[in-house]
């Protein structure tokens, strides 16, 4: 059987937006470094005599994926320590996902020696390529392997398990993880939201 969509994920549209920014805060956040001038045209920067200026896309660009990086953290951490909603499982395999970070660091090399804000055709150029990226990764499903994710020690790992009370049963998904997974009889939580599932450690209240 042939499919044309993978059955691993199916995270809704805003949560891949949210998300796909978020991993491009360190892009945005370097051609914010690099704008600031005496050559740009913009807003001041900083005390009046340094004359430095900042252009308004420039602090748009960072401001849009800051948000979106805190509002993702926020999310993330909020889902991880979520009680309603969530099953009791033990895993019977585990196995870490990794990804190619070329596509990641990439476009942070581009930033580094190749984009300005100077005029509208980079402007538009960054914003068609940015749609571009996002198409990829979307459709590849690799959305979840997010160089921040692993900075916050986040890691996605395809996983087989079994739900407390059903023995005989036998499920498989892709997961989110704060921290290592691992085969074991020990329970674990597990949570569906968004279209994104969640495994943590059972914490006893």
């Amino acid at each position: 059987m042939i499919t044309t969509r993978s059955q691993e994920t199916n995270v809704k549209l805003w949560v891949e937006i949210l998300i796909f920014l978020c991993s491009y805060y360190p892009l945005f956040l370097i051609l914010f470094i690099k704008d600031i001038n005496n050559n740009t045209d913009g807003i001041p920067f900083g005390l009046i005599q340094w004359g430095l200026n900042i252009s308004i896309w420039s602090l748009i660009g960072l401001l849009i994926s800051s948000v979106a990086t805190l509002c993702t953290g926020f999310i993330m951490r909020t889902l991880f320590i979520r009680s309603e909603g969530v099953d009791e499982i033990r895993l019977t395999k585990v196995r870490a996902i990794r990804g190619d970070m070329i596509n990641y660091t990439l476009p942070f090399l581009i930033g580094l020696f190749a984009f300005d804000y100077k005029s509208w055709q980079s402007i538009l150029s960054l914003i068609v390529f940015l749609v571009f990226m996002f198409a990829f990764t979307r459709n590849e499903k690799i959305i979840l392997l997010n160089p921040m994710f692993l900075l916050l020690g986040i890691r996605l790992y395809d996983i087989e398990y079994k739900k407390v009370g059903q023995p005989n049963i036998e499920h498989s998904a892709s997961a989110l993880c704060m921290g290592t997974a691992s085969k074991s009889e020990q329970k674990v939580r597990f949570l569906e939201n968004s279209g994104i599932n969640f495994i943590s450690a059972l914490v006893d209240r």
